[in-house]
């Protein structure tokens, strides 16, 4: 592969290899199995608790287990690829990674199965970080660097909807415990064509100083965090244990935030990052946004399946149109940002995305494939696509090179963390909403729909909040610029 850096430097044009090629491949391929198994489990849930004999309410953990980790780790992750090497750290996640896929597939019984799945997130934790940081590293700045990037933020950000769309095919063909499986010839090909075609990242720290004390107290704080949000579908938020976890993970993540600003001499975060408005308005649209995608494909295919009873295979069937409709925009937004700025695509993004969102609140039990599900979904990928990148650009926007890595890991933390949040808020609405009506004499399809609608509803205005996120806190970034998507490739994305 040539050299990246000759290229910059004598400003030749930087020709495709075969080399190159595979590079972008592996490059994208190896978040793509950690994004995409965060939903393809979903359609498989009610036949993992028949065949596993799952109490009710410890499915839920098979996704949460994995979860309560993905979101715990990041930061952690981002400062051990900076000390120890991103191509080593990242070869070392993708084993773990299809080894834990391997455990999951061969699974026995749930205790299992959750232990696997939460050794899966750590993993993952420690791999979406780092990709896009060797993409800069591997192309030049320019054309060929802009390409391999919205290579891999389309892939990223469409991971969602493809997890539910092959979790279809696999559970009602080989079975459930393929969507595990699959993980390992993929996994196995990644850590080769690692080894063989990556470029060996060095330390850019020699020194490899570690701040024990906030690796401990952010990694405890934010997976404390997470596992008290996700627990509120079984223990109440006023029950005493979701309030002591609360408590307990503010406390962790005060003394943190304390730990980083008068103590750390090398900070794990550094808080001056805020100061940039870019950064502090990414994060803030990245955990609005954050917490309607979530709870967009979560109760999209709860109507499918409960209310509409769609089969596995339909339900992922479902989602094609949506991929194809963000695989078609993907390169929208990164076209428009020099024309009117990094605030407006995403604001504009967001609000198509939030039109879909308001369109699905008509679903009912006499909903339709095509006018219910299908057309809503695709508005609402086409603002996704739009704005998905931009607002990921801006994370990471006038941010020093030597801070990039933990701009992209704090994204994606907001993102996780907004996701956790919202899904449980607006869980409790449903719930509450679904028992109001079953109690009023509505029928079990009346009443969940009526459940989602609300659902929907919220999520809407969450997509509506992110666009005045976006129009208050950005600037003209990247207006009458040429957009350099560089700065994006330190910029992990969750689906």
């Amino acid at each position: 592969m040539a050299d990246t850096r000759e290229a910059a430097e004598t400003g030749t044009e930087f020709v495709w290899t075969r080399k190159d090629v595979i590079v972008l491949v592996v490059l994208c391929l190896a978040p793509l199995l950690e994004y995409i198994d965060i939903t393809v489990v979903n359609v498989a849930l009610p036949t993992i608790r028949t065949d596993l004999g799952f109490a009710l309410p410890d499915l839920q953990w098979v996704v949460n287990g994995y979860m309560v980790t993905y979101g715990g780790f990041f930061l952690l992750a981002g400062r051990t690829g900076d000390l120890l090497g991103r191509r080593r750290v990242l070869m070392t996640g993708v084993a773990v990674f299809t080894l834990a896929s391997l455990l999951s597939g061969l699974s026995t019984s749930p205790g299992l199965l959750i232990t696997a799945r939460a050794v899966q997130g750590t993993a993952a934790a420690f791999v979406v970080p780092l990709t896009l940081a060797m993409i800069a590293s591997s192309f030049p700045e320019g054309k060929a660097r802009n390409l391999a990037v919205t290579a891999w933020g389309s892939v990223a950000a469409i991971s969602s909807a493809l997890g539910l769309l092959i979790g279809g095919p696999l559970v009602s063909g080989p079975g459930w415990r393929w969507i595990f499986f699959v993980n390992i010839p993929v996994g196995v090909v990644v850590v080769a064509a690692s080894w063989r075609y990556l470029r060996t990242d060095p330390p850019a720290q020699r020194r490899r100083k570690f701040d024990a004390v906030a690796a401990v107290t952010s990694t405890a704080g934010l997976s404390l965090l997470i596992y008290a949000l996700v627990q509120t579908s079984t223990h109440a938020w006023g029950s005493g244990r979701t309030i002591g976890l609360l408590a307990v993970a503010a406390v962790l993540l005060g003394y943190f935030v304390v730990h980083e600003n008068a103590v750390a001499r090398d900070p794990l975060l550094p808080f001056s990052l805020f100061r940039n408005r870019a950064v502090s308005g990414a994060n803030a649209a990245s955990a609005m946004s954050g917490a309607a995608l979530v709870s967009v494909f979560y109760f999209v295919t709860l109507y499918e399946q409960q209310v509409l009873h769609y089969s596995a295979l339909k339900t992922g069937l479902a989602y094609l149109p949506l991929t194809g409709m963000f695989m078609v925009l993907a390169g929208a937004g990164p076209v428009l940002i020099p024309k009117i700025g990094i605030r407006y695509v995403t604001a504009i993004g967001a609000l198509v995305a939030g039109v879909g969102v308001a369109l699905l609140t008509r679903v009912s039990p006499n909903g339709t494939l095509g006018g219910t599900v299908i057309l809503p979904t695709m508005v609402f990928g086409a603002g996704l696509a739009i704005f998905y990148i931009p607002m990921t650009i801006a994370a990471v926007y006038k941010v020093d090179s030597a801070r990039t890595g933990v701009a992209s890991a704090l994204v994606n933390v907001t993102r996780t963390v907004g996701g956790a949040i919202g899904l449980a808020i607006v869980s409790t609405a449903v719930t509450s909403r679904v028992t109001h009506l079953a109690g009023t004499g509505h029928s079990s399809a009346d009443a969940l729909s009526g459940g989602f609608r609300l659902a929907f509803a919220i999520t809407a205005g969450l997509l509506g909040a992110t666009a005045v996120i976006a129009i208050v806190l950005f600037r003209n970034e990247g207006r009458g610029e040429k957009v350099d998507l560089t700065r994006v490739a330190q910029a992990g994305m969750e689906g």
